[in-house]
């Protein structure tokens, strides 16, 4: 019989450790407090974690280190400022035009009563769109000066508790009627502004304490 022949025995070589995953260290409290502050952040504004995270970092941001609102530029504000200084001489100027007007129209309403010698026109006063009589017919105020108040004793009586005992009054002054507010607490009104002496023209209506229409007319 045949000997079987005898194999070479290998030698053995190191043998290749087998690859494995590397595990996942559990993470610590800081890292498992911050998963969970992102995780109610996103449950609570419905976004994703990336949005999340810099929602609140932007919060923090201006919390902790605000950005300061950006200096004027030297040019802009110089410019600014001149436009304001030329506004305010603008008004100025207005002013002085509506003021000259006023006394050239005094001066021209004197010039025509004097130039035609006719008799000083006649002041007619409404009380809320009615005479004040009680007849529906304006009175004429005679009396200079005539004073309207609550008091019995004067010319033009209004029975009203916000009316002043003595409210105002009516008087002429070099050929013009002027209504005078007597210091009365709730005021005298022409439109929206508070009056306390003023030149009376055709057809004013005052409010006395913000209410009482008072009408006066030239006839």
């Amino acid at each position: 019989m045949a000997k079987a022949k005898k194999r070479p025995a290998r030698k053995a070589g190191p043998r290749k450790a087998a690859s494995r995953a590397p595990r996942r260290r559990p993470a610590g409290p800081a890292g498992g407090e911050r998963e969970a502050l992102v995780q109610r952040i996103c449950g609570a504004l419905d976004v994703s974690e990336g949005e999340a995270v810099l929602r609140a970092l932007r919060e923090l941001a201006e919390r902790v280190a605000p950005q300061k609102p950006a200096r004027p530029d030297a040019a802009h504000a110089a410019a600014a400022q001149k436009l304001h200084s030329t506004a305010e001489k603008i008004h100025a100027q207005i002013e002085q035009v509506h003021a000259l007007a006023e006394e050239a129209h005094v001066r021209a309403h004197r010039a025509a009563v004097k130039a035609r010698g006719a008799l000083p026109e006649r002041l007619y006063l409404l009380l809320d769109g009615r005479g004040l009589d009680g007849r529906g017919m304006p009175v004429e105020v005679i009396d200079a000066p005539t004073v309207v108040g609550s008091e019995r004793q004067c010319a033009v009586w209004v029975n009203s508790p916000r009316i002043e005992t003595r409210h105002l009054q009516f008087a002429r002054e070099d050929g013009d009627w002027y209504v005078e507010d007597l210091g009365s607490a709730h005021g005298t009104f022409l439109g929206e502004q508070r009056i306390t002496r003023r030149r009376v023209e055709d057809g004013d209506e005052y409010r006395l304490a913000g209410y009482l229409r008072l009408r006066a007319e030239f006839r």
